[in-house]
């Protein structure tokens, strides 16, 4: 019997050397999206597309449109998507928003902008009623916030700080992840 679950384990996915949401983060980005079995959701800065690979299992009837720009990454991607068997992800390789203009989607994630934040969020929330925004810097998070308040969108802000425990011989060191900040702007 194979597990259905929320939170696969880091070690599991294809990853190479480009960033993954560790599995601590995706649980929490993932409650905020607030799934439902048929819901679109789009992943711009898909990286490894780990997020997308947890929505992909989740979605019963949906299906998630992984957005990323760097090559190296959508090999990753496809690869991930093959080893979990999924069928109901598509891959584009582009750059946001430009890839994303005439796609349909309910929900969104943001793991990675490129520096086009407001840009981005601008389409976006054209169709998206829940938005939810991973980010690592104070500017970014700051981008983020301002232009939700401005839109008169709902926010929700958690900060998480992850620590994991690494065994030496006879002592236990924790080892912090950097501080992700989880963003979730709703209409």
């Amino acid at each position: 019997m194979s597990k259905i679950t929320c939170g696969i384990k880091d070690e599991l996915f294809i990853r190479g050397k480009v960033p993954m949401s560790k599995e601590e983060v995706r649980v929490i980005t993932l409650s905020k999206l607030d799934l439902e079995e048929n819901d679109i959701v789009l992943d711009i800065g898909a990286g490894t597309g780990s997020l997308s690979i947890e929505c992909g299992i989740l979605l019963s009837r949906g299906k998630v449109i992984a957005v990323e720009r760097k090559k190296e990454a959508v090999d990753l991607i496809y690869k991930n998507i093959e080893k979990f068997k999924l069928n109901n992800i598509e891959v584009i390789h582009g750059l946001a928003p430009e890839s994303i203009l005439n796609l349909e989607y309910n929900k969104v994630i943001i793991g990675g902008s490129g520096g086009n934040m407001e840009e981005i969020l601008e389409k976006v929330i054209k169709k998206a009623k829940i938005v939810v925004i991973n980010t690592i810097t104070i500017e970014n998070t700051y981008k983020a916030i301002e232009f939700m308040r401005r839109k008169g969108m709902k926010i929700d802000l958690a900060s998480v700080s992850i620590s994991k425990g690494k065994f030496i011989k006879d002592i236990t060191m924790m080892i912090s992840n950097n501080q992700v900040n989880i963003i979730k702007g709703e209409y």
